[in-house]
């Protein structure tokens, strides 16, 4: 035991430095949204939650935010549909063109951004679509159903199909057994695939600077500020997307915590 004591305080040690590492620019971008200087740096001078006031004055940023709330979650959900439906027919049938399909399915990761922006440029604009939410929209959910489908298709790969065979066995048709049985098991896959996609559409950048015009997500916003000059506002506004999603990752915590601990005694 007393060997071992070393490797402990050695592991630990490194997993304390790791987590500095991903939480301290975190911690200094808190301090520099509330500091009163505005060229970012050490030592502090002053405090003030005037760079919040402008951002909630000026409104670009936020309403570049909203923009962006409205277009992720959207474009998540109906990347992850597709994805799980897509998922279940890869895993469920065996048909002509099979390999080809998931390959069409995956090639929007693997093609530059750079191009799958001027390619979408060029097509939404023939149709009158480019420069608006919608053509956000519809790009984001071509390049985040790929990933979304990754999660779900390895989900669905663990699932034993005896567990169809039984149900239509007990007289479910096809579309019951997805829902009551399919469906239930890759629950936890689909819940993964939409936060990556959800994620994925919320970082994403090129494409949406591309197509987004005078509607512009909140990547595109941040971009556009820092070209004309600093601003501790992009602090203010990083800070209130960093507590968003503490937020929202604690909501999430407390709906599925009671399932969570309740579980063993249910099954006792």
């Amino acid at each position: 035991m007393m060997a071992r004591n070393p490797w402990i305080f050695l592991g630990r040690l490194w997993l304390g430095l790791a987590y500095a590492f991903m939480f301290l620019p975190l911690v200094v971008l808190i301090l520099f949204s509330f500091q009163k200087n505005r060229f970012p740096g050490f030592p502090l001078q002053g405090w003030t939650t005037g760079w919040y006031g402008k951002l909630f004055s000026d409104g670009t940023l936020l309403d570049a935010l909203g923009h962006t709330m409205i277009v992720s979650p959207a474009a998540a959900t109906v990347a992850t549909v597709i994805a799980f439906f897509a998922a279940y027919a890869l895993n469920r049938f065996h048909f002509r063109g099979k390999t080809a399909l998931l390959g069409l399915v995956t090639l929007p990761i693997l093609i530059p951004p750079l191009i799958l922006g001027v390619g979408f440029l060029g097509l939404l604009a023939r149709v009158h679509l480019s420069g608006t939410l919608f053509a956000v929209f519809l790009t984001h959910v071509v390049l985040i159903t790929a990933p979304a489908l990754a999660i779900i298709q390895l989900r669905l790969a663990q699932m034993p199909g005896s567990l169809e065979e039984a149900a239509w066995d007990l007289g479910a048709t096809e579309w019951q057994t997805v829902c009551k049985v399919v469906l239930p098991f890759a629950l936890p896959g689909i819940f993964g695939a939409w936060l990556l996609a959800f994620t994925f559409s919320f970082d994403e950048f090129i494409i949406a600077w591309f197509v987004s015009g005078f509607q512009p997500t909140l990547p595109v916003a941040i971009y556009s500020v820092l070209v004309a000059a600093i601003d501790p506002s992009l602090n203010a506004i990083g800070t209130i997307v960093f507590a968003i999603s503490c937020a929202v990752l604690i909501g999430i915590e407390l709906v599925l915590l009671p399932f969570l601990v309740g579980k063993p005694g249910g099954d006792a």
